[in-house]
């Protein structure tokens, strides 16, 4: 598989798929993911990072603020990884070892379908893809509302003070 992407069809249960599609790597809700026949507990705060409880008790977690943090450490049941906010919106997956395995932008649209791109030659189990899959959608949605989240504050600033100056 060269990338994930999501079908957002359904906003409240978005599917993880293996490329375009149509194979399906799991279907993700707010609380739940099913993925290869078992089903995850999820929980995320955007201050703190995300994780998710497998029914096999293993935990797969994402360390730090979504928003605001320009590296982000992924242990995936004691398997480590690395994500780094090169630029703006342009991140890499490095692994313990510091070798790029995949990336992912928010550029040009890219929270929409959150595109997670594997280099050449990684192999990774079902699980760890669609928990990277699963974190690179979190970091970009958090961006996006922290980025819409300052535009409306600006606009609204901005109205007040072009009404201010109408009326003196």
């Amino acid at each position: 598989m060269k990338y994930t992407s999501w079908d957002r069809t359904d906003r409240d249960a978005p599917v993880l798929l293996a490329e375009a599609g149509p194979q399906e790597l799991g279907r993700f809700t707010d609380e739940t993911a099913a993925v290869n026949g078992s089903t995850w507990a999820l929980a995320h705060h955007e201050d703190t990072g995300a994780h998710a409880s497998l029914a096999d008790g293993r935990v797969f977690r994402a360390d730090g603020d979504l928003r605001k943090d320009k590296t982000i450490t992924v242990d995936l049941a004691g398997r480590t990884f690395t994500l780094v906010n090169e630029s703006s919106n342009n991140w890499i997956i490095d692994d313990a070892d510091g070798t790029k395995i995949a990336q992912f932008s928010g550029g040009d649209n890219g929270v929409r379908t959150a595109v997670l791109e594997f280099e050449d030659g990684v192999a990774l189990p079902v699980e760890e893809v669609a928990a990277l899959s699963w974190f690179a959608r979190l970091i970009l949605e958090a961006r996006l509302t922290k980025g819409s989240t300052a535009l409306i504050a600006t606009l609204i600033l901005m109205s007040v003070v072009a009404i201010l100056a109408f009326l003196f």
